[in-house]
């Protein structure tokens, strides 16, 4: 009898398998301004503060509205061929609240949107974390609404653009009492790097990826994660977590950023 582990595995490997051929050419670069157009203005974030937008010290719970962005599906389409919907049920971490709910969404389009099956990531000039005595932990990110502790595998699969690129993590798999296990992180360029956290060396996966789509996948059983770069296996390892439990993470994560940065996911799915 097969293993449920197995089959899992294969399922995954299905998955991939839709976007193993989506080597992107410099030339192939999507320009920003056919990836989305934005409509309304967006005010910087020391005027935020200065208008005391929101309470500082403490999660709010009134949410910041921002300028909309429309994202071009059929310029991202030629990469990011996955039609997944966008998962409900997942939360949202901003620079103001760590935990919002779906039916809150609406209220913090400044840093999260969503339009079709594409999630919309944004940070600004200045900004960092409000929430707590930690500033520079700005971020905005969503992550699974289930989580785990060692045992059976997970996986989640999506697809990248990056419009506006800044040094940050771009993907998580994260214990609640442990940190993180493995990231995936992007700099200033573009570039792309795995790290591994413990008892390997980072690696660059791709460089120089602004305008490229790229299709991540990640399996995790709360000890063990693999990682996939466009449908190829490109790492493995494990990373002791003996409390807490573990979900994904997707966004962007870093200090106090230095310029605006801007980063689409699309057809995420995970199980």
């Amino acid at each position: 009898m097969i293993q449920p582990a197995v089959w899992a595995a294969f399922a995954f490997a299905l998955l991939l398998s839709t976007n193993a051929d989506l080597a992107v050419a410099e030339e192939d670069a999507i320009p920003a301004d056919r990836i989305y157009i934005q409509k309304g203005e967006d005010p910087s974030f020391d005027r935020l503060i200065k208008a005391r937008a929101f309470p500082v010290g403490k999660n709010s719970d009134g949410g910041v509205k921002g300028s909309t962005i429309r994202v071009n599906q059929k310029a991202l389409l030629r990469y990011a061929k996955r039609t997944d919907p966008i998962p409900k049920n997942i939360k949202l971490h901003t620079i103001c609240n760590s935990h919002i709910t779906r039916d809150n969404f609406p209220k913090w389009t400044r840093w999260y949107q969503e339009d079709g099956n594409t999630q919309v990531f944004r940070m600004f000039k200045g900004e960092h974390n409000v929430r707590n005595k930690r500033p520079d932990a700005g971020r905005v990110e969503t992550y699974t609404n289930i989580d785990w502790k060692k045992g059976d595998w997970h996986y989640w699969i999506g697809t990248y653009t990056i419009v506006k690129p800044h040094g940050c993590m771009i993907f998580q798999v994260k214990n609640s009492e442990n940190d993180w296990a493995v990231s995936i992180g992007m700099n200033h360029n573009g570039d792309i790097r795995l790290n591994h956290r413990r008892n390997q060396n980072d690696v660059t996966l791709a460089r120089d990826m602004v305008g490229k789509p790229f299709t991540l996948g990640v399996r995790d059983n709360g000890h063990n994660y693999e990682i996939y770069f466009n449908g190829k296996k490109v790492g493995e390892g494990e990373y002791n977590r003996p409390s807490g439990t573990t979900n994904f993470r997707w966004g962007m994560y870093g200090k106090t950023f230095e310029h605006d940065a801007m980063l689409l996911v699309t057809g995420v799915r995970f199980e």
